[in-house]
């Protein structure tokens, strides 16, 4: 059995996958073969780990799944959550039931063990917010806190060039990479020295404030000096 370690994010070849269609809180996902996975569910109380419509702690429980073995269909990144086995990104969907997070699941690995989802409940919701304040100037010079508040978080950096950097220091950033899945946050180095963050809508198009000084939608890379993207640690 694995030791509790900090999760770090696996640089996986199949990203490009969690581009496809999403269907939002709901445990009924489009995925690989089931039961790509195995691991084993652990808890300290021993009353298992709380079974979620979406890959963050915000969306509904629809049921527990107990301490035990369990099969797992899919994987995706979601909100961070500290478990039995430390810090992870990485949500786990039961096939039939919902997500349960990665960090109570002794999987044998700290990073992805099973294909991703073609599903990103999350990352749903945070394009939506965008969608829904298309056209908007209230955050005009507040990039950073746009992003974070369409992940439902505020005030996690101080500005997009410092999550860029948390994230290189990671070794979690994307560097150059024009084909961020959808959810990912997009980098530029504008502004120096605060940069600009967005959200990638997996087709290579990506929301975020100043398009034509606006909230907008537009087509990768778009603004000058693009860093790259990198998934949200928060």
């Amino acid at each position: 059995m694995r030791t509790a370690l900090l999760r770090t994010i696996a640089r996986a070849t199949a990203t490009a996958l969690i581009g496809g269609s999403a269907v939002v809180a709901t445990a009924v996902v489009t995925t690989a073969p089931a039961h790509a996975a195995t691991g084993t569910v652990v808890t300290d109380g021993g009353t298992g780990v709380t079974i979620r419509s979406g890959n963050a702690l915000s969306f509904a429980s629809v049921g527990t799944q107990p301490n035990g073995p369990v099969e797992i269909d899919c994987q995706i990144y979601g909100e961070p959550v500290t478990g039995k086995f430390g810090r992870s990104l990485i949500w786990d969907h039961i096939p039939g039931k919902g997500f349960i997070s990665d960090s109570y699941v002794n999987t044998g690995s700290g990073g992805l063990v099973a294909p991703l989802c073609t599903s990103n409940p999350r990352a749903d919701k945070a394009i939506a917010w965008y969608s829904a304040r298309n056209g908007s100037t209230a955050f005009q010079g507040y990039c950073e806190k746009a992003a974070e508040n369409s992940y439902g978080k505020t005030a996690i950096h101080a500005s997009a060039k410092a999550n860029w950097n948390a994230a290189v220091a990671r070794g979690e950033a994307h560097r150059g990479d024009l084909n961020p899945p959808k959810g990912a946050l997009v980098f530029w180095d504008l502004a120096a020295p605060y940069g600009h963050v967005g959200v990638a809508r997996g087709d290579g198009y990506f929301w975020a404030t100043s398009v034509n000084n606006k909230i907008g939608l537009a087509k990768l890379p778009y603004f000058n000096s693009y860093l790259g993207w990198a998934w949200p640690n928060f």
